[in-house]
């Protein structure tokens, strides 16, 4: 059988490779940590580090690297291209304003939640994820309302390989879960990944059905729990959103 002809204009894939290199862990980086990085030599990573520098993806401050500005408009162009975001943000923010509570809005990109949209709480303790912030999705509440909509051959295909953690500690563990989502309608626990935290997530559906966001209400454990009057609250926003999609 033939090989497929592969078209992909090497040097663009490792310009993205990068970009994709800075984390919040680590947010400035050498030209020797890039290269190390993508597992090639300096000088290869030179001319790619400042082409993106001279296009405005890179700022660089002494010998250390940062994201500029431009990544993030691309992200806001993102952003704006979902039908999703545009009309979340007022029901996030009256749903905030009700409850005092953060709120998050995320789509699902293959394993991971990415939150498109936060209404920030004013409150002294408060759940903040940024906005472009990847998670794992079967350690978030949005994350787990996403995966449940998806079939059993979708979740293996997605999950072959996947490096699971403590909880869940499989893909079993995780169906298990999900098929408990599925049928409650709404994830409501403690976060994992960040202890003191509880949150609430729906899911905002499409015209056919499909889970194609989720909106939660965060915050500290002291002070949000699964009560009725507030999962309903979190439930009523994700109708919302979806009625106007």
């Amino acid at each position: 059988m033939a090989r497929e002809a592969d078209y992909r204009a090497n040097a663009l894939v490792r310009g993205l490779a990068i970009l994709q290199g800075f984390t919040p862990r680590q947010p400035e980086l050498t030209l020797s940590e890039i290269a190390a990085g993508q597992g090639i030599t300096s000088s290869a990573a030179y001319r790619v580090v400042v082409t993106l520098e001279q296009e405005g993806y890179l700022a660089r401050q002494g010998n250390r690297y940062r994201l500029a500005a431009r990544v993030m408009d691309l992200g806001y162009r993102y952003l704006g291209s979902l039908d999703v975001w545009d009309l979340a943000r007022a029901p996030a923010e009256a749903l905030r304003n009700a409850t005092g509570f953060t709120v998050h809005v995320a789509v699902l990109q293959g394993t991971e939640a990415v939150y498109i949209h936060r209404a920030l709480s004013e409150r002294a303790m408060v759940s903040n994820v940024p906005v472009g912030s990847r998670l794992p999705a079967c350690q978030t509440t949005m994350g787990r309302v996403l995966l449940c909509d998806l079939p059993g051959d979708e979740l293996d295909a997605r999950f072959a390989g996947y490096a699971f953690g403590p909880t869940p500690d499989s893909l079993a563990t995780l169906k298990a879960w999900l098929a408990k989502d599925r049928a409650r309608g709404h994830v409501a626990q403690a976060s994992d990944l960040a202890p003191g935290t509880f949150a609430i997530a729906a899911p905002v559906r499409s015209r056919q059905g499909r889970h194609v966001a989720a909106i939660n209400l965060s915050g500290h454990v002291s002070q949000l729990g699964a009560e009725p009057a507030l999962v309903a609250q979190v439930r009523a926003a994700a109708d919302q959103i979806s009625g106007l999609l």
